[in-house]
């Protein structure tokens, strides 16, 4: 029996895209949003890399994103976090197999980035609702 069931809060580390349009950037975070940063570097213009004090990869910072991307797929970003489906996996006690077949199959709202299977926390919820109601049929 499937029962209706609600996330726990995601740990932070996940991926974040962010968009803040009075200012026109898109942010991504590859670590927790408040880490300490060192240093920044700008590879080409108006795509700027800031490391962490570890020298990690902390987030990357794209200027005048609106003249990049579609205002809509802008406005998307800016919602929720990434999780991979092993994190996916914990949070609503789904086997990872399960989530990537689902995936797969449509089912379940993912995409591949960088060869890893990545959802959002209201897309893993959405899904899990979507089993609940089924169950109750």
């Amino acid at each position: 029996m499937v029962r209706e069931a609600r996330l726990q809060e995601i740990p932070k580390g996940a991926l974040k895209i962010e968009y803040e349009p009075e200012v026109d950037v898109l942010t991504i975070y590859l670590q927790d949003p408040e880490t300490p940063l060192s240093h920044s570097s700008e590879i080409e213009p108006g795509v700027i890399l800031n490391y962490a004090e570890d020298s990690s990869l902390s987030s990357v910072e794209i200027l005048d994103a609106s003249k990049r991307y579609p205002s809509g797929q802008l406005a998307a970003s800016s919602v929720d976090e990434f999780i991979d489906l092993k994190m996916a996996s914990k949070l609503a006690s789904i086997a990872p197999v399960t989530l990537r077949t689902q995936a797969e199959k449509g089912k379940l709202w993912a995409l591949r980035l960088g060869g890893q299977w990545v959802t959002t926390r209201e897309r893993l919820q959405q899904y899990i609702d979507s089993r609940a109601r089924k169950a109750r049929i």
